[in-house]
Parts: C-alpha cells; sequence; structure tokens
C-alpha cells in the first residue's frame, strides 16, 4: 500500500512537471510545436527505414525488461490505478525527453559540426545517466550502473531512430512512448520494493492505489 501510493505521487509529480514545458512550448508557438518540434509533417511517410528501427527498438526493450526484471514481466499488464497513471506519463516522458536528448540535443551538436555518431554517443550517454538516478530509489548501489548502461544503450538506439528517420523525432517519439506504457509503473515500483529480480510466485502484483483490498500476501 505505501509503495503503490508512493509510485504513485512520483508518476503524478513527474507529469505535472514534465507538462509544464510542453504547454509553454505548445501555447507560445502551436504550429512549430507540432511541425517543427514533433515532426507532424507529410515527410513521415518518406521514412520507412526510421519507423522500422522504432518498432524493432520498442519490442526490444521491452523484451530485454521483462528478461532482466521479472517483476515487471508479471505486473506489467496487470489493470490498476496505477497503470492509468502510466498513460499519461508514457506521454509526456516520450514527447520531453525525446525532444530534450535527441531534437535539442543531437541538432546543437550537429550546428555545433559533431559528427553523427559523437552525437549519439554524447547523448546516450546523458540518457543512461539521467535514467540512473530514479535508480536511486531502491537504495541498492548494484544496480545503478545496470541502469546506466541499459538506459544508455537504448538512448543509443533512440538515436539511430532519429538519424534514420532524417531527423524527425515522431517514430522515436512513439517507440519511447510504447517501452514507457508497457513497463510502467512496474519498473518504478521495482525500484521502489528492491523486487528487481524477485521471482517468486506469491509477490505482490495487485499493490494499487488507493485500494487496501489485497489479492496475494505482500512479502514486504
Amino acid at each position: 500500500m505505501r509503495q503503490g501510493r508512493t509510485t504513485a505521487l512520483i508518476m503524478l509529480g513527474t507529469i505535472g512537471g514534465m507538462l509544464i514545458p510542453l504547454i509553454t512550448w505548445h501555447v507560445r508557438e502551436p504550429a512549430r510545436f507540432w511541425g517543427e518540434l514533433i515532426g507532424v509533417t507529410d515527410q513521415l511517410a518518406d521514412i520507412p527505414l526510421g519507423w522500422v528501427m522504432a518498432f524493432l527498438v520498442a519490442t526490444g526493450y521491452v523484451a530485454y525488461t521483462f528478461w532482466a526484471v521479472p517483476f515487471v514481466r508479471r505486473t506489467a499488464f496487470e489493470p490498476s490505478m496505477l497503470k492509468v497513471l502510466a498513460i499519461p506519463l508514457a506521454v509526456v516522458t516520450g514527447l520531453l525527453e525525446e525532444l530534450v536528448f535527441r531534437k535539442f540535443l543531437m541538432d546543437w551538436l550537429d550546428t555545433a559540426g559533431v559528427t553523427w555518431w559523437l552525437q549519439i554517443l554524447a547523448t546516450a550517454l546523458a540518457f543512461g545517466l539521467a535514467h540512473s538516478l530514479w535508480s536511486a530509489f531502491s537504495r541498492d548501489l548494484s544496480i545503478i550502473m545496470p541502469v546506466a548502461l541499459s538506459t544508455a544503450i537504448l538512448g543509443a538506439a533512440l538515436g539511430c531512430v532519429y538519424l534514420a528517420s532524417d531527423r524527425l523525432i515522431l517514430p522515436a517519439i512513439i517507440a519511447h512512448t510504447t517501452i514507457n506504457l508497457i513497463i510502467e509503473p512496474a519498473l518504478l515500483r521495482s525500484s521502489l520494493t528492491g523486487q528487481w529480480n524477485n521471482s517468486s510466485d506469491d509477490t505482490d502484483a495487485s499493490q494499487n492505489f488507493p485500494s487496501s483490498e489485497r489479492t496475494t500476501p505482500n512479502p514486504n
């Protein structure tokens, strides 16, 4: 119950914080927001490689997460209020993180004359570092490096999607959003409970909020 409420509060805070810049950009220049930033243009039909790569990255990373974190695999598709919150969370994180780490940062490096593979490497490292911070919730130092490495690889893959899409960010946004929609909130809950590799069938996989009803005992 406590972890469910904490997870919900973190998700709500993340949604609210990330909505601020997105709403600000949209209100100021809606046409530029959807066209130049998000990439909703006629050119989307001309980037089949980008769409194929986006699909492969999303399915590949979800499959890896299911393998690496059994708790996520068991609970990813269970209906709950937390899963409802995961929908806006997936959208805002997919939008803002792809705009920041791929659209803004990679385009800035490109303008500065940095070669394409260094653009991917730099943004991947930044992406991995940023995402390693949430693993601190688990208070388990042994998980920080694997999280940083796996998300850095994801960042590099999304960078490749961005370049394969002729620097239209929408395919990368959709891939990122799909990943988050499937693996959250289970991945966040696993960091709060420390259930990274707990494969026991009696793990409480129905720890929703704000209901106090449980269908299985909580080992914590």
